[in-house]
């Protein structure tokens, strides 16, 4: 099946850069955090990491399943809902603080507020081109031999002949992965709406908001994830069966080195969200600078 060999291509690459990445993440976590605050650092991790091996079982699982290649295409995606479920749960295990006095304080916490400005831009930008060339292989996919709709690329050539080419991602693959898409978008509004809407832990306002906005980059870092491999999958066999069409669309050379070009793009957006989501919490308050140490 067309999707098995850049998706074999992709994950390894992927694996490979998340090492590089993961050795220069930094893990350190200050002792300047209240115990509260480092048991709601510690459930959110564990739950996130939880759900990365879930979705890699998941993940393995739906690769080996599915007609000609759509658990492959699925199966990262799917992993990166596991992910995203898991934040969902780590935030919700997360209690209101206890005991005999408390406080409450009056004040308005907006989603974009924790949202980290370039990662977001980036996963924004991979989802708009997926969106793009999905709605494109869909507009112009057809069906094969066997009558299965969008899996092949079909063009006439002329009065009297016709080619066509496969496989090509039109319905038969975008249908299910828009599916999965729109679900992981639902699911990291809700996951952020609860990151920002929990309780409060303990009285140090600056770690809690700092580990408000890693909870953001965890559910960003996912959604990434989830749409930066299914676009490296189908940009490379997008380019694959235009350039091998018999009479290939005018102006389709230029469409293939654009479509070749994103895979790397994509692949290492997928890397940084996975080393952003493996990454120990950093839960302590950041180093002063200069001009407030010498105030």
């Amino acid at each position: 099946m067309g999707f098995a060999a850049p998706s074999v291509l992709i994950l390894i690459t992927v694996l490979v850069v998340t090492a590089a990445v993961l050795r220069r993440a930094p893990r350190a976590v200050p002792a300047a955090t209240t115990e509260r605050l480092k048991t709601a650092a510690r459930t959110t991790l564990r739950w996130r990491i939880a759900g990365l091996l879930l979705g890699i079982g998941v993940g393995t699982v739906t690769a080996q399943q599915g007609a000609l290649g759509r658990g492959l295409l699925l199966a990262v995606p799917l992993c990166a809902l596991c992910v995203l479920a898991a934040v969902v749960v780590g935030e919700l295990r997360v209690s209101a603080p206890e005991g005999p006095v408390r406080s409450a304080g009056l004040e308005v916490r907006r989603v974009r507020n924790y949202l980290p400005r370039g990662l977001t831009r980036v996963v924004g930008s991979v989802t708009a081109l997926l969106v793009l060339v999905l709605s494109a292989t869909t507009a112009t996919g057809s069906a094969d031999d066997l009558g299965r709709a969008g899996r092949w690329l079909a063009r006439r050539c002329s009065a009297v002949s016709g080619g066509a080419t496969g496989p090509w991602p039109g319905s038969f693959y975008s249908l299910p992965l828009g599916i999965v898409v729109l679900t992981g978008l639902l699911l990291a509004g809700f996951a952020l709406h609860r990151v920002v809407m929990r309780p409060r832990q303990g009285e140090d306002d600056a770690v809690d908001d700092g580990l408000r906005r890693q909870a953001a980059e965890a559910v960003t870092a996912a959604f990434g994830l989830l749409v930066s491999v299914p676009l490296a999958g189908v940009g490379l066999v997008s380019a694959s069966a235009l350039g091998n069409h018999s009479c290939p669309p005018a102006g389709s050379g230029v469409v293939v080195v654009a479509l070749v070009a994103l895979v790397p793009a994509a692949v290492a957006v997928a890397a940084w969200c996975t080393g952003l989501l493996l990454a120990s919490p950093r839960t302590g308050r950041p180093a002063p600078t200069r001009a407030s140490a010498s105030l």
